[in-house]
C-alpha cells in the first residue's frame, strides 16, 4: 500500500503509539528507508520530527536490527553539529524515534535552486560538517549516505547539520549486522569499495562521498552522471573525476586538487583522515588563491590516469582550453584588485553589507569579496540573532565597521567593539524540564531571552548580551526553582564571546 492513503494510516497508527501529548502532522519526507513526520509535543510545546520505519515494506529482521542500531549509534554522538534524538519508541507495529524539527533547507535544495556555490562558501559550509563527521569516525562509525540531502542548514542559527546515520555502522560490530555484499548508500556519493559491496568500510569510504559533495557544490553537479544506477556505478568504478577547476573555472587549484584526491579510486590514495582534509582546506584557503590551477590538480592523481583526467572530451577540450587560458590572462589584474578579507568569529552568522549589497557570512567563515575602486568607505557588519519561538529576535544588537581605505583589507566580527563586549551563552538543560533563561540578572542590563530552552537541548544559541565581568545567567523552571551561573567574565572566550551553560536537575533551587 502507498500513496495518501498509507500516510494516512502511518500517521493515525504513530499517532496511537505516541498517545496523547502528542499531535502528527502531515508527512514531510519520505525514502526508500523511513518516512518523517513532524510531530507537535504539547506538553513541551516543541516541533519533532519523527522518523518512522516505513511499514510498507517488508523488512527483515536484519534491516530493522539496523535501524534501532542507528537510534543508539546517533544518541551516543554529542555534537553541535550533528542532529541528536530525543527518544525511541515501538508501538502499533512501528519502530520510530524523534528528533529536533529543524526550519530550514537541505543543501540538496539548496543547490537545486541556486546551483555551484563560490568557493568559500562551499568550504564554510563543509568544515563545521566535516568536524561533525570527524567526531562519528572517532567514535568508531561510519555513516555510508553523505550527500547534499543529508546535510540540513539550519535557518535560525545559520548551523549546517549532518543527520540521517540510517546506515551508519560500528567499525567494531559484529561481522553479521550488514551482509556481505549488501549495497548501501546513494550511486551519486558512493565510494567504489561501497558500490562492490565490501562490507568492511572505513571513514575513507566516507571521504569519497563527501568528495563527490564537495564537486556538486562548486560546480553544480555531482562528479558521475548517467541513465541508471548501474551506470553512474560504473563510472564511479573506472572513470576518472573532471577537474572541478576545469568544469567551472572560478574553483581554486587548490580546492580542485583536495576534491580530486577526496575522489581517488583507491581508499590509500584519497586523504587518509578527515583532519587531513580539512588541514588542506584550511591551508588553501588562508593562501586565498583565486585563479584556476589544472596542473596542480593533476598532480594528485595517479600517474597512469593524468593524460585521461587532465584530458577534456573531444568536444569541449578547445572551450576548456580558452577558458583556462582566459583565466590565467586575468589572474594579474586579479591579485591586484581591491579586496576585503572577513572572518566571522562569532557563533551567529553575520550580515556584511557594503555598497548597499549585502553577504551572509557563516559562523567560522572567511570570506574574500573584491572591491570596487569606488567601494563605500567603511563596511557594516551585524550580528544575526537567533529568533525566539514568537518570532522577536533574542539577545541585543552587534554590530561593528570596517574602514576599507586600504586596497587590502583584513577584519573580523567579534565580540568585542570599540570599548563594548558582549557574550552568547549556549545553554545545555540537562534538568528534564522546560527552562526560561534570564541574562545579568538583577543589573539594569537584565534581559529576559523570551525563549524556553526544551529538556535535552544541547548547547542552544539565544543571542549575545553585554559583557561585564558580574554577567551572570539564571534559568527557571516552571515550578519558579532556578539556577545562576555567576561572575562569567573571566569565563567567556574574548573573540567570539561563548561561553557554554549546563544545567541539571540537581541545581535547581
Amino acid at each position: 500500500m502507498s500513496g495518501p492513503s498509507a500516510e494516512s494510516n502511518t500517521a493515525e497508527r504513530l499517532a496511537r503509539a505516541l498517545g496523547p501529548g502528542y499531535e502528527v502532522r502531515p508527512l514531510v519526507g519520505r525514502g526508500g528507508f523511513a518516512e518523517v513526520y513532524e510531530v507537535w509535543d504539547r506538553e513541551l510545546e516543541r516541533r519533532l520530527a519523527v522518523k518512522v520505519v516505513r511499514p510498507d515494506v517488508a523488512w527483515t529482521d536484519g534491516i530493522l536490527k539496523r535501524f534501532k542500531q542507528e537510534t543508539r549509534t546517533v544518541a551516543r554522538l554529542q555534537h553541535p553539529n550533528i542532529l541528536p534524538i530525543h527518544f525511541v519508541g515501538e508501538g502499533e507495529g512501528l519502530v520510530y524515534y524523534a528528533m529536533p524539527y529543524v526550519e530550514g533547507e537541505s543543501l540538496g535544495d539548496l543547490l537545486r535552486s541556486r546551483g555551484a556555490l563560490p568557493a568559500d562558501h562551499a568550504v564554510s559550509i563543509a568544515l563545521p560538517i566535516l568536524d561533525a563527521l570527524q567526531h562519528a569516525h572517532a567514535a568508531g562509525l561510519v555513516h555510508r549516505d553523505i550527500k547534499p540531502d543529508n546535510v540540513m542548514l539550519d535557518r535560525v542559527s545559520g548551523r549546517p547539520l549532518l543527520v540521517d546515520f540510517g546506515i551508519a555502522k560500528r567499525l567494531d560490530a559484529e561481522a553479521g549486522l550488514t551482509q556481505a555484499g549488501f549495497v548501501v548508500g546513494t550511486p551519486h556519493y558512493m565510494s567504489p569499495e561501497q558500490a562492490l559491496g565490501e562490507a568492511n568500510l572505513d571513514a575513507r569510504s566516507d571521504l569519497y562521498s563527501f568528495g563527490a559533495v564537495l564537486f556538486q557544490m562548486v560546480t553544480g553537479a555531482p562528479p558521475f552522471d548517467g541513465d541508471s544506477s548501474q551506470e553512474i556505478v560504473g563510472k564511479h568504478l573506472a572513470e576518472p573525476p573532471p577537474l572541478p577547476a576545469v568544469v567551472n573555472a572560478h574553483v581554486p587549484g587548490w580546492l580542485s586538487a583536495a576534491i580530486v584526491r577526496c575522489l581517488e579510486k583507491k581508499p590509500g590514495d584519497r586523504f587518509q583522515s578527515v583532519a587531513m582534509l580539512v588541514d588542506a582546506l584550511r591551508v588553501g584557503a588562508a593562501q586565498g588563491v583565486p585563479t584556476a590551477d589544472t596542473t596542480a590538480a593533476t598532480e594528485v592523481l595517479p600517474s597512469t590516469e593524468r593524460r585521461r583526467a587532465a584530458t577534456p572530451p573531444r568536444r569541449g577540450r578547445w572551450m576548456a582550453l580558452v577558458v583556462v587560458l582566459a583565466v590565467a590572462a586575468l589572474a594579474g589584474w586579479r591579485v591586484t584588485r581591491p579586496r576585503l578579507v572577513f572572518e566571522n568569529a562569532l557563533a551567529v552568522p553575520v550580515t556584511l553589507s557594503i555598497g548597499g549589497r549585502e553577504h551572509v557570512v557563516a559562523s567560522g567563515a572567511r570570506v574574500r569579496i573584491p572591491l570596487s575602486r569606488r567601494a563605500p568607505p567603511a563596511a557594516l557588519w551585524t550580528a544575526q540573532r537567533p529568533a525566539a519561538p514568537d518570532g522577536l529576535p533574542m539577545g541585543a544588537e552587534l554590530h561593528g565597521a570596517v574602514q576599507l581605505r586600504e586596497r587590502r583589507v583584513s577584519a573580523a566580527a567579534r565580540a568585542v567593539t570599540g570599548d563594548a563586549a558582549f557574550f552568547a551563552p549556549l545553554i545545555t538543560n540537562a534538568t528534564g524540564r522546560p527552562l526560561r533563561v534570564t541574562v545579568n540578572v538583577g543589573s539594569a542590563a537584565a534581559m529576559d531571552c523570551a525563549c524556553t530552552v526544551p529538556p535535552g537541548t544541547v548547547r542552544m544559541s539565544i543571542g549575545y548580551y553585554p559583557l561585564f565581568r558580574n554577567s551572570s545567567v539564571r534559568v527557571t523552571d516552571a515550578q519558579h526553582r532556578s539556577a545562576t551561573f555567576t561572575d562569567l567574565g573571566p569565563n567567556v572566550d574574548r573573540v567570539s564571546g561563548v561561553v557554554g551553560l549546563r544545567f541539571t536537575a540537581a541545581d535547581l533551587r
